[in-house]
Order: C-alpha cells, then sequence, then structure tokens
C-alpha cells in the first residue's frame, strides 16, 4: 500500500484526525456507534465526489497503517532486545557470581533483579502485542467500513 501524496484536495492530516476520531470512539462506544460517527462525519463534510475522494484517501491510509503495523507487530524489535540481550547477559554473569563463595548473596539479588526484570519485559511485550493486535483490527474495521459505503473504490 503505497499514498499517493500528489495532488491531494485534502489535508492528509483530516483523513487522519476522521480516522483517530474513529478509533477513540471504538474504544469508548463501540463499533456501532464509532462507525455512525464516521460515516456522519464524511457526509456532512464531503459530498458528491469529494466524498468518494475523502474515503479513497481514508482506506489508502488506513491500509498504510495496516501494513506497518503488521510490520511492527514483532514485540521484539527495538529496544525490547536490547533490554533482553542484557537481562541474558546479566543473569549469566550473576550465575558466575553464584558459583563464587565471596559473591554468592550479591549474585542470588543480581539473579533475582533480572528475573523480576525479566517478568516486566514480558509484560510489557504482551501488552505491546496485545494493543498492536488491537489496532489492526480497528484498521480494519474502517476498511470494512469505506468498502460497504464505497464499494469499488482501488
Amino acid at each position: 500500500g503505497q499514498i499517493d501524496t500528489e495532488g491531494w484536495a485534502m489535508n492528509t492530516t483530516v483523513i487522519d484526525e476522521a480516522i483517530d476520531k474513529y478509533v477513540h470512539e471504538r474504544m469508548e462506544k463501540g463499533r456501532k456507534s464509532a462507525a455512525e460517527r464516521f460515516l456522519s462525519y464524511a457526509y456532512l463534510r464531503y459530498g458528491g465526489d469529494e466524498l468518494k475522494e475523502f474515503l479513497k484517501k481514508v482506506r489508502g491510509l488506513t491500509r498504510y497503517y495496516v501494513d506497518f503495523l503488521t510490520l511492527m507487530e514483532n514485540p521484539f524489535k527495538g529496544p525490547e532486545l536490547a533490554w533482553l540481550a542484557s537481562m541474558i547477559m546479566v543473569g549469566i554473569v550473576s550465575g558466575f557470581m553464584m558459583e563464587n563463595e565471596e559473591m554468592r548473596i550479591a549474585g542470588i539479588f543480581v539473579f533475582s533483579g533480572t528475573v523480576v526484570h525479566a517478568f516486566s519485559l514480558l509484560r510489557m511485550v504482551a501488552r505491546k502485542w496485545r494493543e498492536t493486535g488491537v489496532m489492526i483490527a480497528i484498521y480494519r474495521e474502517i476498511i470494512e467500513i469505506v468498502d460497504k459505503e464505497a464499494p469499488g473504490l482501488v
């Protein structure tokens, strides 16, 4: 999904705001209410050929968001991977510390801290994965709404 930004009569910000309003309404009041408000906004703001152009651009931008989030869905991209790698290294070092009689207590404390941070990382990754999945589903709903409202848009 490439987005054609040349010759846009409508500002991308306006389209992004419409999508954002749908997302917030969807999370607060549900799919039906969000769809009704989105379509009401579209019909009140745009009419005739402008409406089809608006819906086409909403669909294009939303497809871009779905593609982007699908690509970024892997929760271990970015800082999480570095955090995981550093925790593994600290865990290995704490294992060596626990083998040494003089550093055993410090090794236990370091290892227990690593375990706590590992659980924190797993919770954060699970939350990020869930939120990304929810956003992808909501963006796909927008595409469905546009497809139902204006069939045949490409």
